[in-house]
């Protein structure tokens, strides 16, 4: 899924780690993707999502809808009381999708 797309992986994650923060927890792997990142593909800057974009690295299921339902639907099973609110009549019971990568 990732595959060929690990930069987009670690500024979703980073973006994550941003949110994370800002609802006044912890940071305690933004580093640890960093410089796994660094060894494992030699990037030292991670661009933003829409200098990605431009770029072309992004992955093409980005924005699927039939991607992006199966994992509300694990996250509304996962917490109802959560997730319910946010997503409203989404089934619970859609099984995952997980596309393949095309740069594999």
């Amino acid at each position: 899924m990732w595959t060929g797309y690990e930069e987009a992986l670690v500024r979703y994650g980073l973006d994550m780690c941003d949110v994370w923060v800002a609802a006044g927890r912890a940071d305690t792997t933004a580093a640890t993707m960093r410089a796994d990142v660094a060894a494992a593909r030699a990037l030292t800057v991670i661009r933003t999502q829409p200098e990605l974009a431009a770029a072309g690295e992004l992955p093409p299921w980005l924005g699927d809808d039939a991607l992006h339902l199966s994992h509300r639907s694990a996250l509304v099973r996962k917490d109802p009381d959560f997730y319910r609110p946010l997503f409203g009549d989404i089934p619970a019971d859609l099984p995952y999708v997980w596309p393949a990568s095309d740069r594999t």
